[in-house]
């Protein structure tokens, strides 16, 4: 016999019988780590091994850059102000727009925010100031409000979505970038440079198996997963397609990088 939602809810309130039960409990992804690699068939683990220790590598270029801007006795500039992509980011402007002062200036600040890695942080506010010596590349994203359970308390509370695709980030870094460098003869290569460190960004972060984490360099937990969320796989697989094609705003892209982005584009899919 098959029930209606209502006639269930009806039959639940009038039937003693009938309780509450726990059926399941979500359960976090895991972490990616050699112990984990380990368990893959032989064939599949040298690429994951090499993967695993090019985000080591990577995470700790990154960690070694900021502390070698950070002076001692000197005060730690405060947390960037956070803000959303879609609002400090457009990507909806007519071309000229990218030319004015106000886009510029959103450019520039960009290009200062941008990770060793060649990614960006989430929620950054890319109207306000450029980001300062020492200042952190990422605002604070934890979590105000957590719980026991909480599947997103990071390992390290200064180091948290320092590079992620999540919240449209670093694609709409990569995006605007290309919009700014089209309007903006006087500073394209200033911008370019800038674009194609986040597309080998993008090349270094995907999986062997074609998909995406939310965070890269790997923080662990499950931002080491392939994330849907946000259409971060999607986004991603996207700009690397406009970048394969060569056509405006990427005709700069060298042929080497246009073939790579065409490569991962395919993994993806």
């Amino acid at each position: 016999m098959h029930l209606s939602f209502r006639a269930f809810a009806l039959a639940l309130l009038l039937s003693p019988s009938l309780h509450a039960a726990v059926i399941g409990s979500s359960k976090p992804a895991e972490s990616i780590t050699e112990a984990r690699i380990a368990q893959l068939p032989h064939g599949s683990r040298a690429a994951w091994t090499k993967y695993l220790r090019r985000s080591q590598q990577q995470m700790q270029t990154d960690r070694t850059a900021l502390t070698a801007e950070r002076k001692p006795g000197e005060p730690v500039p405060p947390l960037p102000k956070e803000s959303s992509a879609a609002r400090s980011m457009p990507l909806n402007k007519p071309l000229e727009w990218y030319g004015s002062a106000e886009a510029r200036h959103s450019a520039d600040v960009i290009v200062s925010f941008q990770t060793p890695a060649g990614g960006w942080s989430k929620n950054l506010d890319m109207t306000g100031p450029e980001r300062l010596k020492g200042q952190s590349y990422a605002p604070d994203n934890l979590n105000k409000h957590p719980s026991p359970d909480d599947f997103d308390t990071p390992r390290d509370p200064d180091w948290n979505y320092v590079g992620t695709l999540d919240n449209d980030a670093t694609t709409t870094e990569i995006r605007f970038l290309a919009l700014a460098a089209e309007a903006n003869p006087t500073r394209a290569e200033l911008y370019r440079r800038n674009i194609l460190k986040g597309i080998n960004y993008l090349l270094a972060a995907q999986f062997p198996n074609g998909g995406w984490p939310q965070v890269w360099p790997l923080e662990g937990g499950y931002h080491d997963a392939i994330t849907y969320n946000d259409d971060a796989v999607t986004e991603s697989a996207e700009v690397l397609r406009d970048v394969s094609t060569g056509q405006p705003p990427y005709g700069f892209v060298p042929a080497e990088l246009r073939k790579e982005s065409a490569g991962a584009v395919q993994r993806a899919l």
